[in-house]
């Protein structure tokens, strides 16, 4: 987009002006020329944004009392500087707690006597559930347990977990090899007896459950007093690590694992750093079986069908805590697309539009002086835009327009 010469103008030219400045003294003076350039609206990376017409007037009414006519805007400066650029896309999230575990009752069944309430925090040693007055204690580790704990058993890494979750209680069982020996036979034995257990220096299939850490509990399927069947689940919950889950379009925005995100809070304005920590290799529906990340909400778009088309789930890590109440709120993440690192840059209000096309800007104080500049990545969180041309450098004062 380009304007046409000033001075190519109907009645703009020098020789007017002196004939205007000559003219009848009772004669009313015309509007002021406009021999300067006018600011565009420039289109950097999609975001169209509007400059305010009428900034660079550079030619105002030379003769007559009358004062000059009031430009539509002001004039500010401001410096060129050398900086990092980064073009971002919005997309839409849903904050909560990240991972999602069930916990079954692994033991011959029984009648549930005890239940913890929605929202508590399970911690290692502290128990999940009772199953017939007996509890189900919480200790941390990625294997579940599959047999139980006695001395002379087949050594293995569960028994390794188990040993370091003793040593993390404060009873030692002696190196972590994953050998059930008399060592960790000991540790178990002391254990009990601090927990008013039977002490027995064994630990029963269904006796103790292996997270990866702390419980949020979010759901109890049955009630204190109900019969549970070996296998039934008993408990779920969420970890406690904050996070958001996003749904990305096939071809849409690409991420990956370690990549910095910004997370805008349902607030709308507070806004706190994020990390991917997954990303799916497979799109799928969001809510779907098997497709949902559990603790997250729906997200998905609609095809032109009508029906919701398969996306990628992503999960980001974020720094700061989940408020209360605020478990499955939306969310903005603002996604880094493109960058450009130490570039020249200028707020885009300092562009204007040069007469044949392309873009120029204005030094500070000097009305004639314009420089020719090509503009690269629009950032649209800091409002600058990358430039190059000759006779730039950091710290030049520039014009731009102001509202």
């Amino acid at each position: 987009m380009s304007t046409s010469s000033p001075d190519s103008a109907p009645g703009t030219g020098l020789a007017h002006e002196e004939a205007l400045r000559a003219g009848p003294p009772h004669a009313a003076p015309p509007p002021a020329p406009a021999r300067g350039r006018r600011p565009l609206a420039v289109g950097v990376t999609g975001v169209v944004l509007a400059a305010v017409a009428g900034f660079a007037a550079r030619g105002l009414w030379q003769g007559g009392t009358h004062p000059p006519v009031a430009a539509a805007v002001t004039a500010a400066t401001a410096l060129v500087v050398r900086t990092d650029l980064s073009a971002r896309q919005l997309v839409a999230g849903t904050l909560g707690y990240q991972g999602f575990f069930t916990v079954a009752s692994e033991s011959g069944g029984g009648i549930i006597t005890w239940l913890p309430a929605a929202g508590d925090i399970v911690r290692r040693g502290q128990p999940l559930f009772a199953v017939d007055g007996q509890p189900v204690t919480l200790l941390y580790g990625s294997l579940p347990a599959w047999r139980p704990f006695v001395p002379g058993m087949t050594a293995g890494p569960d028994v390794r977990q188990l040993q370091r979750n003793l040593a993390a209680l404060g009873f030692d069982p002696g190196p972590a090899d994953g050998v059930f020996g008399w060592g960790t036979e000991l540790a178990v034995q002391r254990w009990q007896q601090s927990r008013d257990e039977t002490v027995t220096g064994t630990i029963p299939l269904g006796a103790v459950a292996f997270l990866p850490g702390p419980l949020r509990v979010t759901a109890t399927p049955e009630q204190p007093g109900a019969p549970v069947a070996a296998g039934a689940s008993v408990v779920s919950g969420t970890s406690l690590t904050a996070g958001v889950q996003v749904w990305l379009p096939v071809g849409g925005p690409a991420v990956r694992r370690g990549d910095q995100v910004t997370v805008t809070m349902p607030d709308g304005t507070t806004t706190v750093a994020g990390t991917v920590t997954a990303v799916g290799s497979v799109a799928t529906v969001p809510g779907a079986s098997g497709g949902q990340a559990s603790g997250s909400g729906q997200g998905g778009s609609a095809n032109s069908s009508g029906s919701q088309a398969a996306e990628i789930p992503v999960t980001i890590t974020i720094s700061a805590a989940i408020p209360a109440g605020l478990d499955q709120a939306p969310v903005q993440v603002s996604i880094t697309q493109r960058r450009a690192d130490g570039v020249l840059a200028v707020p885009v209000t300092a562009l204007l539009a040069a007469p044949g096309g392309g873009y120029e800007i204005q030094v500070a104080g000097s009305r004639d002086r314009l420089i020719p500049v090509t503009t690269g990545l629009f950032d649209d969180a800091t409002g600058l835009v990358a430039v190059t041309g000759s006779g730039l450098a950091p710290g030049l004062a520039v014009t731009v327009a102001q509202g």
